[in-house]
């Protein structure tokens, strides 16, 4: 088997390793045998814009990455599938060419991504796109727009090889406290670090096993932790809430914390605060209709008595 191959072999044996389904880096398809072209899926809080000029969060990415011949001495070639606006990111490439050293493991490279799709990493000195390298300028207090540890994902405390069966073989060192331990002591969390018994919980939404090495956050409305699944950042105001305490907009079907919804008089959907009004009802009230039930609200009959 020449080197190039190896290299291939090995790449994709740690990918697999570390990027599960249950992860937020998911493997979405590759080519060849050992694989020299893969579909990435990155479950990240990164943003987009719309063909009409709007700025919006999202939350699914997909990046197509080419292992071509001369790899791995020439870097990786690699590009979005799905929109996105970052100031070094193109349509038609990803820009990582004058960082990229042969001794680099795709691994790594996977992660480094992550980290610029959620904000944790640009450059606005010699942008691929140059509005997005001003609005990133203008809102550097709101980045980066996801602060989960991916480089966590290369550390220590990660399973070291996978059973027949497909379960996790964990290592003998916590993610989290550094504690040692023989493996059958240490749990896999769901985002595949390997935790002592005092550094793991239970996401109390999805049940699904934390550590304290994983993105947990605290929602706004009720307080709880919740793991970085059951957990959404309101594109409107920023705030953090959980699934229980996420519901969308009537009108443009956004999701939207508690504190960004009102309840429409007319047809008591809730409607974000982008789209409900205050207006005077026919009988000399006033109240919120949301955009869909304005005019409605306002020609609306007075009850009869």
């Amino acid at each position: 088997m020449s080197v190039r191959l190896r290299r291939l072999k090995a790449d994709y044996e740690k990918l697999c390793t570390i990027f599960t389904q249950n992860s937020r880096i998911r493997i979405k398809k590759t080519l060849g045998n050992p694989p020299e072209k893969y579909q990435i899926e990155y479950i990240v809080s990164g943003m987009e814009k719309k063909l009409d000029g709007r700025m919006m969060l999202r939350n699914n990415f997909l990046v197509e990455i080419t292992l071509t011949g001369a790899y791995p001495r020439m870097a990786p070639q690699c590009k979005m599938l799905t929109p996105v606006f970052h100031p070094n990111i193109a349509p038609h490439a990803v820009c990582i060419g004058d960082h990229w050293a042969a001794g680099e493991s795709l691994a790594n490279l996977v992660v480094r991504i992550a980290e610029m799709l959620s904000y944790q990493s640009y450059n606005v000195k010699s942008p691929l796109n140059g509005e997005a390298a001003k609005w990133s300028e203008e809102n550097k207090d709101k980045l980066p727009l996801d602060k989960f540890d991916f480089a966590s994902l290369l550390s220590i405390g990660e399973v070291v090889g996978r059973r027949e069966d497909g379960t996790a073989v964990a290592g003998d060192t916590c993610a989290n406290c550094g504690k040692k331990g023989l493996p059958a002591e240490m749990q896999v969390c769901t985002n595949q670090h390997v935790a002592c018994t005092q550094c793991v919980m239970a996401c109390p939404i999805c049940q699904s096993v934390v550590c304290l090495k994983c993105a947990l956050t605290t929602c706004a409305t009720c307080k709880e932790t919740v793991c970085a699944k059951c957990s959404y950042r309101c594109t409107a105001c920023g705030q953090t809430a959980c699934s229980n305490h996420k519901a969308p907009c009537t009108v443009c079907q956004q999701g939207r914390c508690p504190d960004c919804l009102v309840e429409c008089e007319t047809c008591h959907q809730n409607a974000c605060v982008e789209h409900v009004r205050k207006v005077k009802f026919q009988d000399g009230r006033t109240g919120y209709a949301c955009a869909s039930c304005v005019q409605q609200a306002m020609t609306a009959r007075k009850p009869a008595v």
